[in-house]
């Protein structure tokens, strides 16, 4: 009896070990197809002719602010920079304890504006003020100053003050490419019988790049270790993760920093949840479920170019937190929609899309849990095939090399960002040292927050401490006051 358990346990390691394997090695395929079929049409694109059109969509920028006041001003003048006839910017002072808005009213010349009074269809926290500039060249910039609620809760706000057709979610503390809204709005523009209900870019990492008055003018590898490992999770996650998936209308998330979604349909869900961690996730799984309700055709796009960049963790302390709640909003999600799972009634979504999502995101690091506790379990008791077991460990080190080199070297040599060979070199080198690195603690952070998810430990967002980013000129940065996140 007991070797046919421990067959049966080595049996399903195997099994699922294989799979996630597989699974990437179509991944790799299908991002490979993506990243043709997107040059190709970019030969078509003329950003210009679309920054001409006369019929453009409007779009809301909005972006939650807690305790930005490190970056705050660079990234709103980074914001206020976009390249977009017609759009309006939203900061939402989501309770901020620092000088953040302090520093939006004298920069920007803001003045108080009668309150938003007509009927909203999503509720949120009390607002205090809202604010717009006197100053002319800031026409386009309203700053809302709210009771803390949550970044679900400003968003939402947000969303039901706009007017626009679009709604483009991002964060104070991200760096948007100039370019940016002209390339994102195209998939609304170019969508005949399927309607775009989300529209994601990619997320690259600032740290250590070299910002001038708001705008990304050099891009390096970060110095320190652990965000230069985060540009290849990034890289990895975005090249062979979403733009695979978006290839076969698989893509089920887009990233909360950059997201360009129907105002119409936000307001038809409800918004953002303000009760769920991972609301970007969360979000899109929901849309594609309203989507599937209606019985009316839709897709999720996503665009392979870094779009938008932000500050990655710096220490480990920040990172597991970042980290841990992700997997308490990964958590919550799934546990939410759990009647998509196998439900044929949602299609490719309900019968591929969200059980992959439950086992291969959601299981992977319980079943890598079990395996080391069944490691442990020869180890101390039952004693190790020693010759075996390395065998395995070098082979599956071995594998988890390859993929990363795969991404890494797809996305330096069809994106410039990372083209340089010594970038190349460091992001390489990065993506070896990540199992033994920061690949534990990342471990550690998703299984500490599924602990607190099973037994109702809120923690709520966590913590995050910004150094600020690094702005050509200012040789007085300091740290930032630690911020939510």
């Amino acid at each position: 009896m007991y070797h046919f358990f421990n067959s049966t346990i080595e049996f399903f390691f195997l099994c699922y070990g294989i799979s996630i394997f597989t699974i990437y090695f179509f991944l790799v395929f299908f991002a490979r197809k993506a990243i043709i079929k997107n040059k190709k049409e970019a030969v078509f694109l003329d950003v210009s002719f679309i920054k001409r059109a006369d019929s453009l969509p409007t779009i809301t920028l909005i972006a939650p602010a807690y305790n930005e006041g490190m970056t705050i001003v660079t990234n709103v003048r980074s914001l206020l920079s976009i390249q977009y006839p017609f759009y309006e910017l939203i900061i939402s002072n989501d309770g901020s304890k620092d000088d953040s808005l302090e520093q939006l009213i004298k920069i920007f010349e803001l003045e108080p504006i009668p309150l938003f009074e007509s009927a909203r269809e999503i509720d949120t926290s009390l607002v205090k003020t809202i604010y717009k500039s006197i100053n002319p060249k800031y026409s386009n910039l309203t700053v809302i100053d709210k009771e803390n609620g949550g970044r679900a809760d400003a968003l939402n706000y947000g969303i039901a003050y706009a007017k626009s057709n679009l709604i483009l979610c991002t964060d104070a503390d991200c760096i948007i490419e100039q370019d940016a809204l002209l390339k994102m709005v195209r998939p609304y523009l170019e969508a005949l019988d399927e309607e775009v209900i989300a529209c994601g870019g990619a997320i690259g990492i600032a740290n250590d790049s070299i910002i001038k008055n708001g705008i990304l003018k050099e891009i390096k590898t970060p110095k320190k270790l652990l965000p230069r490992i985060q540009v290849v999770e990034y890289i990895r996650s975005f090249l062979l993760g979403r733009m695979a998936w978006g290839q076969i209308d698989g893509l089920m998330l887009v990233s909360g920093a950059f997201g360009l979604y129907p105002r119409n349909r936000l307001l038809e869900v409800g918004g953002f949840d303000v009760k769920s961690i991972g609301e970007d996730l969360e979000l899109c799984i929901r849309l594609r479920r309203h989507m599937e309700d209606l019985k009316l055709k839709y897709k999720v796009v996503y665009i392979p170019e870094t779009l938008c960049w932000t500050e990655a963790p710096q220490t480990f302390k920040v990172y597991k937190s970042q980290r841990d709640r992700w997997a308490r909003g990964l958590w919550d999600t799934m546990v939410k929609h759990k009647g998509l799972f196998l439900n044929k009634k949602y299609g490719k979504m309900g019968k591929l899309f969200f059980p992959y999502w439950v086992f291969f995101e959601l299981g992977a690091p319980i079943v890598e849990f079990l395996g080391m506790l069944y490691i442990l379990h020869h180890i101390f008791i039952t004693g190790m095939n020693w010759p075996v077991a390395i065998s395995l460990a070098i082979a599956v080190y071995l594998a988890s090399c390859v993929f990363s080199t795969i991404a890494v070297l797809m996305y330096c040599t069809n994106y410039n960002h990372y083209s340089k060979p010594k970038m190349i070199f460091k992001l390489l080198t990065a993506a070896y040292v990540e199992p033994f690195y920061s690949h534990p603690v990342m471990l550690y952070a998703q299984l500490k927050g599924f602990v607190k998810k099973i037994f109702n430990i809120d923690t709520g967002w966590g913590t995050m401490t910004r150094t600020g980013f690094n702005e050509e000129g200012d040789n007085n940065k300091t740290d930032s006051s630690v911020k939510d996140i």
